[in-house]
């Protein structure tokens, strides 16, 4: 269906923007600043704090003298096994320095030890080059982002996105909540940058309110879905909890092992195969802990490199110094997402996305550890000056717009989200083989089915977008018939060539 909530535009309260993003992560803010310097006037929908600002490990770009972009590039299409954009990758990389520059305009202060940059190394690089402020890297970029907005007086709407309203496939703007409002913002540029969708699967390291159902929302509008079997599974989540032990402790120096006080793995290496070979143990009916006592006989302290982790370690009775602490995989970052260009431009005329909803092809099968800040802040550069450029050659209606949906539902649904992201761990998860996705496939479409007839509400609405964005990750895991990156088949563990291209997914797919 195009459209999911009822409603009829001439009898909704009307605001404009002369560009709105929705979302204020890295991607959002950065893009919301860029224009405003660029003499726009931006208008920011966000529904909450998002992924960015609980992001701890760091930002990668090579800024040390014996460092390259080309060795990032190098070790960004290593580590996404070669199925990367490399024109993005390149520019990523290469444009990576200067936008770390700018971030420091605009208020960032990374961790420097005598006025030189304190990086660390992280799994995948082949170098030091992962910018931190201590392990609140992400609180730090986003305090100082959204601060910097303020000052700009860009302004802020508290809301959540509802529907992407478009006309012969061009934006002319969108419907959005506020309590129980429902309300219009005509707009002829519309950026998104809501966030990835790791939180449909059971175990996720992602707040509540990044749900990715954005990205379903788009997709019914005709954006199409790039890439989306490829989801990355964090190594190490406290147990029984969505808290992330940062990248960076490994990094430091803390070891995995198993309750045997084995180590299995070299902690170093790609996020895939630590999470693996962690999942695996798991399996076997063996628990698995990392081991901090390495960092603490460098004579680091935990609570002064890693007080946001001691923090919440200390909270729930487990003391890094004198216990190992439990650990299991969870799903952390959504690779796939919105397709765009090299600056940010979907299918859909006017519509935008930067950030994790979108798919740029910078983290190729597998993303390299912290880049993800950096894809955020590059292209939401290469967004901003775009839509400068597009500014003018787009045109949306005068006047009242006659656009409606009157179509109706009654029902309620049958499930509710904790069955999808059962469904989606089990069936989708780490491990997966075609039996397993067939099944989810045959369950998510029924549930579609059955959404046609649902209540339209804005929490119906999440729920349908939100199978629709399963349903495309299904699709292209059962399309890929090798393992590759984070995809894992055990039917087909082998990577093959005539595989390594992407997989986009199109309205007219299903």
């Amino acid at each position: 269906m195009k459209y999911f909530i009822r409603f009829d535009l001439r009898k909704i309260p009307e605001e404009e923007a002369e560009v709105l993003i929705c979302g204020s992560g890295i991607g959002g803010l950065s893009t919301a600043i860029y224009l405003k310097e660029l003499g726009l006037n931006p208008v920011i929908l966000t529904r909450g704090i998002g992924n960015t600002y609980y992001s701890q490990g760091g930002i990668a770009a090579a800024i040390l003298p014996d460092d390259s972009p080309y060795l990032h590039y190098c070790d960004t299409l290593r580590a996404g096994r070669y199925l990367n954009n490399e024109v993005n990758t390149r520019i990523l990389t290469y444009e990576g320095a200067q936008r770390i520059v700018d971030l420091e305009r605009f208020g960032v202060n990374f961790d420097k030890r005598n006025g030189v940059y304190e990086t660390i190394l992280e799994g995948g690089h082949s170098k030091p080059r992962v910018l931190k402020v201590k392990d609140y890297t992400g609180r730090e970029i986003y305090t100082k982002l959204l601060q910097k907005v303020r000052e700009l007086n860009i302004p802020i709407l508290e809301g959540e996105l509802q529907e992407i309203i478009t006309e012969e496939c061009q934006v002319v703007g969108i419907l959005y909540t506020e309590g129980s409002s429902l309300k219009f913002i005509r707009s002829k540029q519309v950026v998104l940058a809501t966030g990835g969708a790791a939180s449909m699967f059971f175990h996720t390291s992602n707040p509540k309110k990044v749900r990715g159902d954005s990205i379903g929302t788009a997709f019914r509008q005709g954006a199409n879905v790039k890439n989306p079997e490829f989801v990355q599974f964090h190594p190490t989540v406290l147990e029984n909890s969505n808290l992330l032990i940062s990248e960076a402790v490994r990094g430091e120096g803390a070891l995995l092992v198993n309750d045997r006080g084995e180590r299995f793995v070299n902690e170093l290496l790609p996020r895939d195969v630590v999470a693996r070979a962690i999942y695996n143990q798991l399996k076997e009916g063996r628990k698995v802990f990392l081991d901090f006592k390495p960092i603490v006989e460098k004579g680091i302290k935990i609570e002064e490199r890693f007080p946001t982790i001691y923090g919440y370690l200390k909270e729930r009775g487990i003391d890094p110094y004198k216990e190992l602490v439990p650990v299991n995989p969870a799903a952390h970052y959504y690779i796939g997402g919105v397709e765009v260009d090299d600056s940010g431009r979907t299918a859909v005329s006017g519509l935008y996305a930067v950030g994790e909803c979108s798919c740029t092809g910078v983290h190729g099968a597998n993303r390299l550890a912290s880049n993800s800040l950096l894809e955020g802040v590059v292209f939401g550069y290469r967004t901003a000056y775009q839509i400068f450029l597009e500014r003018n050659y787009l045109k949306i209606p005068e006047g009242y717009l006659n656009i409606k949906n009157e179509k109706e539902g009654d029902k309620k649904p049958s499930f509710d989200i904790a069955e999808l992201k059962r469904l989606m761990w089990e069936k989708v998860g780490l491990e997966r083989e075609e039996a397993g996705l067939r099944e989810a496939r045959e369950k998510l479409i029924s549930w579609l089915e059955e959404g046609e007839s649902w209540e339209r509400t804005p929490e119906n609405r999440q729920l349908y977008d939100i199978l629709l964005v399963a349903l495309c990750t299904v699709e292209g895991a059962l399309s890929r018939r090798e393992s590759r990156g984070t995809h894992y088949r055990r039917d087909f563990p082998e990577e093959r060539e005539s595989f390594r291209r992407d997989t986009v997914i199109t309205k007219d797919f299903f």
